[in-house]
């Protein structure tokens, strides 16, 4: 089957069949995009890069405005996104962060992702296939470059760095803003080694350092329930003066009870200060509607 009736077959169409690897499904505001496996890691795929518009040769690159096009509308209209894998060439010269490489072969799976901005380049996230995942991609470093090109000044710029890299002064702001001590929000856990700051807001859709660094824009979470938090997979939800854990209904519920993790369950939050919590309920309030709005695009 071609790549046109492959993306055919989910209501998708391109207007560059040739060189195009974006598509879209307007009736059911569906954006899929091509990820190169050179491009994608085990959580991640660059599938767009405003340094795609030219080539080696400073020719502009054949679909480039369509891909802009239709990325943005996962960006700014709420369109969901999905990628297949597509496999580079190796055997040919071209480079594939020009849009001139050659495909060997795609891959006829499709999977549902969230979107990443960093500077200008655009990550789908979620979870890609080991075997079409040939280049582990700098993630940090990519934010780490972006706080060096901004232009808060050197003390700020340590204390976003330390905090991207899963260290430094988010965490204790964490910490310091929840009042519980260095645990597990939901579990109370207390093993550091496997406790992550997370934010709520992502760094990435952060309107500032300010909110990126803030406290109350995260919480102290064992790992496995970080993962699923992060992806807006599970969320919690306040109910009176709680907050309780929902789960998507996508994930498998008897297996996550296994791993103690359940719908229902509250959130450790007496010591959280009303200064404190009238922000982060603003923040859980954004999770909320993209834990929701995930939902509703399964359905």
């Amino acid at each position: 089957m071609s790549r046109k009736k492959f993306m055919e077959s989910y209501g998708a169409t391109n207007r560059n069949a040739r060189y195009g690897w974006a598509f879209v499904n307007h009736e059911k505001k569906e954006v899929y995009f091509g990820a190169w496996d050179v491009n994608t890691d085990r959580e991640r795929s660059l599938i767009f890069s405003m340094d795609w518009e030219f080539n080696n040769e400073g020719r502009r690159v054949n679909a480039f405005g369509e891909a802009l096009e239709y990325i943005k509308l996962v960006e700014n209209e709420r369109y969901s996104l999905r990628t297949f894998p597509i496999i580079w060439d190796e055997d040919n010269d071209s480079y594939v962060d020009t849009g001139s490489a050659k495909i060997k072969e795609y891959i006829e799976e499709v999977s549902e992702m969230s979107l990443e901005v960093i500077g200008d380049e655009y990550y789908a996230i979620g979870n890609h296939k080991a075997k079409y995942s040939k280049m582990p991609l700098p993630n940090v470093a990519q934010d780490v470059n972006g706080i060096f090109g901004s232009t808060t000044d050197k003390t700020e710029r340590e204390s976003l760095v330390l905090s991207r890299i899963g260290q430094g002064q988010f965490r204790q702001n964490v910490i310091n803003s929840w009042g519980n001590g260095e645990c597990c929000a939901l579990t109370l856990t207390s093993v550091r080694e496997i406790l992550i700051a997370s934010h709520i807001v992502p760094w990435s859709k952060c309107d500032s350092d300010e909110q990126r660094l803030d406290g109350a824009n995260g919480i102290l979470l064992c790992a496995h329930i970080d993962k699923l938090f992060d992806a807006h997979l599970l969320t919690f939800i306040k109910k009176g003066s709680k907050y309780i854990s929902r789960l998507s209904p996508k994930l498998n519920v008897s297996l996550l009870k296994g791993l103690g993790i359940q719908s229902g369950e509250e959130l450790c939050a007496e010591e959280l200060s009303e200064v404190h919590r009238d922000r982060f309920e603003k923040y859980l309030e954004a999770h909320n509607n993209e834990f929701n709005f995930k939902i509703s695009q399964t359905n």
